[in-house]
């Protein structure tokens, strides 16, 4: 694999190529590709708290970044995107009806943004030709299944949603390359695997190479003097404002302190022994990973919008055997960790606006939407080649 530097890089002195962001979870995922020689010029943003929240860490788009339904807007886009000099799309839809995890709804409006994405698409293009020459879709790995429920075929005359995406961008004189790719092995502590379509024009744009060794939660949040110890008597940080988690009881924390790194409090022990605040049984379903403890020694699972959840799926930190039968850090990640689990550098966090630093839901929640901006910035790289 390439190496690329994608941690605290300053840029001088580039020539970026320009491209629009669709759907971009609050610009997450586009802050690094300007390590790369790409820059975000252009996009749109459903909500005014994503909206403004894009428009601070990815300052250069101004103008261009629109509030609203992209759907209802999406000449203006292009006008945007072709006035702005935008030669290439980065299109990131909602995952929810689609995700395995999410339980799946795919009757839910949410299936069909792609038809509507591929509109924006054919109007850039009927406008201006010259300025699409790339476009990379990035989704859940459903999105690019070769076995699709009928629900989806049956709409699209029998073609899943990647031959429909073929059809479509090989009209528009792109080849279509698609994958699923896995975050961790691109400089992401974190296993996420996504669906990747990139489509370049009269030309393959190759996949970039992964690592031979997945990046670990250890290599990322392992160090005490910046990721320092909290529980629910000490939550926050004095040196370090992103450190910082919600309250957890005693009750709960007592058990949470019986969970061995890797493993899921019902795999641990016995379930009258597993609580809610109030000390009452817990109900929790999943008993392969609500209350489960990532390890060490390997990337985090998925980070979700709800990672401050004690009962979600692999929430909780992997925490260090302390050689009584107990393990350190009964808690859920923190904001820092999520941020460094994410693959989130200093740069980013100095450019989180005021009124944003202390709203830990719009924060989780954003990352647990965000395109990773380290497997996008690889993707980058690999385009000119």
């Amino acid at each position: 694999m390439t190496k690329l530097n994608l941690n605290n890089v300053v840029v001088t002195g580039h020539d970026f190529e320009r491209y629009t962001a669709i759907c971009c979870s609050g610009g997450i995922g586009t802050t690094k590709t300007k390590y790369v020689g790409y820059e975000m010029v252009c996009g749109c943003e459903l909500l005014l708290d994503r909206w403004r929240f894009c428009s601070a860490i990815n300052p250069q788009v101004g103008e261009g970044l629109i509030c609203g339904d992209f759907t209802k807007n999406i000449e203006k886009i292009a006008k945007l995107h072709i006035q702005r000099g935008a030669k290439g799309l980065v299109i990131t839809l909602p995952c929810q009806s689609m995700s395995l995890a999410g339980g799946q709804h795919l009757d839910d409006p949410l299936t069909w943004l792609f038809l509507d994405a591929l509109e924006l698409c054919k109007t850039i293009y009927k406008l201006s030709p010259a300025h699409l020459e790339w476009v990379k879709w990035e989704n859940c790995p459903y999105f690019i299944s070769d076995k699709q429920d009928p629900i989806i075929t049956n709409r699209l005359d029998g073609k899943t949603i990647l031959q429909t995406i073929t059809e479509v961008m090989n009209r528009l004189d792109m080849d279509v390359n698609a994958k699923v790719l896995n975050a961790c092995f691109y400089d992401t502590a974190q296993s996420r695997k996504r669906g990747i379509i990139l489509c370049r024009k009269l030309k393959r744009w190759e996949m970039p190479e992964p690592s031979e060794l997945p990046l670990t939660c250890g290599e990322v949040i392992g160090d005490r003097t910046k990721f320092e110890y909290l529980d629910s008597s000490h939550r926050r940080s004095a040196t370090n404002e992103f450190q910082r988690i919600g309250y957890v009881s005693p009750v709960q924390e007592a058990f949470i302190r019986k969970i061995k790194s890797g493993m899921s409090a019902f795999k641990c022990m016995d379930r009258s022994l597993i609580v809610n605040p109030d000390g009452m049984p817990s109900q929790a379903q999943h008993i392969n990973s609500s209350y489960g403890r990532n390890s060490y020694n390997h990337p985090t699972h998925t980070i979700t919008q709800g990672s401050d959840s004690l009962c979600g799926d692999w929430t909780l930190h992997p925490g260090e055997d302390l050689g009584n039968g107990e393990y350190s850090d009964p808690r859920p990640y923190s904001i820092a960790e999520i941020f460094a689990l994410t693959g989130l550098d200093d740069n980013f966090i100095k450019a989180i606006p005021t009124w944003a630093r202390s709203n830990d839901k719009l924060l989780r929640q954003l990352c647990g939407e965000a395109l990773m901006p380290n497997l996008l910035a690889h993707c980058l790289s690999t385009l000119n080649k």
